[in-house]
Parts: C-alpha cells; structure tokens; sequence
C-alpha cells in the first residue's frame, strides 16, 4: 500500500482532472451507444473506438508518469469522437430542423449533445493543468 501511495503522493490536480475525464469518457461512451447503437444511421463506431483508444492511452501514459502526453492523447481522441458524431447525427438535426418527421429533438440527442460538450472542454481545459508535483512541491 505504500508503495501505491508513493505513486499518487507525485501527482498534481490535474492528475485527478484526468481521472474525471476518463471516467466521463466512459459515461459519454455508454451514453451515446445505449441511444444510438441499435440505428446504425446515427452512431458512428469508429468515434466511439477513438473514446476508447484515448482512454487506454490516458490511462496507460499516465502511469508511465507522462500525464502530459495523457492528457493530449484523450483530447485529441474525445475530439475525434465528437466529430465522429456530429457527422453521424448531421442528419437527425436537419430532419428536425426541417420538421420532416419530428418537431422537437429527442432526449438522447440532447444528454449526447451535452455530455460530448462537457467532454470536449474538460479534455481541452485539463491539457493546461499541472499533472505532476515539481520536486518543491515534493519535499514539503
């Protein structure tokens, strides 16, 4: 256990802003494939493997203490995957707009929408906070 701790004694707060990142990844990913996954219309699998790929390489740079590499790898990868969506729901947002079929957007739009935008901005924000305490820090 010692040991452990002597791991999470060296990050910083923006070690743990990853931590909510990869968590909230994994939250947008279950999100977007119960609403979406059965109308292959509207989800798209490849975003949805980039969200993964960024999570493992989040999670796999961070504990080979390259917190800063981690958290440009999961922007680059949740970015992807929100234009991997935007691309795939383009068409349900016209249908709307137009008033084609339906006049108002659904649930599942909206929870995606807003889970992909808080994602994409807290990936981006957490690539400009401190991932590892300097050695000052440390000697505290």
């Amino acid at each position: 256990m010692e040991k452990k701790q002597g791991i999470f004694q060296k990050k910083s707060y923006g070690f743990y802003v990853s931590a909510v990142v990869v968590l909230l990844t994994i939250v947008t990913m279950l999100v977007y494939i119960d609403a979406y996954g059965s109308n292959e219309r509207y989800i798209s699998w490849l975003g949805v493997g980039f969200m993964i790929a960024g999570v493992v390489l989040g999670v796999v740079l961070s504990l080979l203490n390259l917190g800063d590499w981690a958290t440009a790898a999961m922007a680059i990868c949740n970015f992807v995957g929100l234009m991997q969506y935007i691309t795939k729901i383009y068409n349900y947002v016209v249908i709307v707009m137009v008033g084609i079929d339906i006049n108002t957007l659904s649930t599942q739009f909206i929870s995606c929408t807003v889970l992909f935008s808080l994602l994409t901005v807290l990936s981006i924000a957490n690539i400009f906070f401190k991932q590892a305490k300097t050695k000052e820090e440390l000697v505290k």
